[in-house]
């Protein structure tokens, strides 16, 4: 009996949680993706592994992040905290490339959750499964060995330890797990971390996102090129419609500041969010005039592309037209 009631105890306070975890979760429209990492130091051209020794930032505003995600009228924002480099951003037991490994002995991941919050901005990570360091290339298919995923699950686990604060968690290239292994990873993080949300492009029961990139390139890079704001709200509105949340993201430069050119960006673009109508569609090809739409029949008539009732007919249209 003492059994039975034990168990409808441990049952009821299973569901509570679980309840209460769900009701604790704010739903996710719009948030910023900000990739900063080890291939924010590259040389132009530069191939191969960066060296940790490269790391070496004078310091990371991570406030000026967290301000620009409200200011940009974003209730998220993600942080690359492994990319596919494999340089983590926090230092990992037994790890060999990470942000330990640098001169730089700031903690972004902690700054930057503290922050997040001071703006009433949901702190997320963003850990990438395709990783050159410890598979030789990023790869972005192909299942996931079984050595690499014990790191996987390690790192993950003491990530969300040493940072219960995330509230996000997103796994690029998902699809190379195993359905067993996800289920792995999924609970192995939401034991440490209950508070979590798994954000996913496309695996089952959770969150599902789009994203894009201001910057063309993920990573900032000397004299990139921007991506149209007029470009990115479509993809927003995309989202939108398909009942996705939308993070966009920025690369910050390697003094840790989000460039002015981005930063207009996402104000042009938070207001197209507020005011659709502002949006700068393009605008139709003006039709060329009579004059010079006539030349261009007449041509096509002397090079013999089009005969006599073409011609004709496509002058009247022209003519009809005035």
């Amino acid at each position: 009996m003492k059994n039975t009631i034990a168990c409808l105890i441990a049952s009821l306070l299973a569901s509570f949680t679980f309840n209460a975890a769900a009701a604790d979760a704010p739903e996710l429209k719009y948030g910023l993706y900000i990739h900063f990492g080890i291939s924010t130091f590259a040389q132009p051209g530069e191939h191969g592994e960066i060296p940790a020794a490269r790391f070496a930032p004078v310091s990371v505003n991570a406030a000026s992040w967290a301000r620009l995600a409200r200011e940009s009228g974003m209730t998220f924002a993600v942080l690359t905290v492994k990319h596919e480099s494999g340089f983590c951003l926090w230092p990992s037991a037994d790890y060999d490339y990470d942000i330990g490994k640098s001169p730089f002995k700031g903690d972004i991941i902690g700054d930057f959750i503290a922050a997040c919050n001071a703006e009433g901005i949901l702190p997320g990570a963003h850990y990438s499964l395709p990783d050159a360091h410890n598979e030789g290339n990023a790869l972005g298919q192909g299942p996931v060995p079984k050595i690499y995923f014990n790191l996987i699950k390690k790192q993950l686990t003491e990530l969300h330890t040493k940072y219960p604060g995330l509230r996000l968690q997103a796994i690029d290239s998902s699809e190379r797990f195993s359905p067993e292994q996800w289920d792995e990873i999924t609970k192995a993080i939401k034991q440490v971390n209950p508070r979590c949300q798994i954000i996913d492009h496309s695996k089952g029961g959770v969150v599902h996102y789009a994203d894009t990139t201001v910057n063309q390139g993920w990573m900032w890079s000397a004299n990139q090129k921007i991506n149209p704001a007029d470009q990115l709200f479509t993809a927003y509105n995309k989202a939108q419609s398909a009942h996705q949340a939308f993070i966009l993201n920025v690369g910050p430069d390697p003094r840790g500041e989000v460039p002015e050119n981005q930063v207009a960006v996402l104000k042009a673009v938070k207001e197209m969010i507020a005011n659709p109508s502002s949006a700068q569609m393009p605008a139709p090809a003006a039709k060329p005039d009579a004059a010079t739409r006539l030349k261009q029949v007449k041509a096509l008539y002397d090079q013999g592309l089009i005969n006599k009732d073409d011609y004709d007919k496509k002058v009247k249209e022209i003519m009809d037209s005035l």
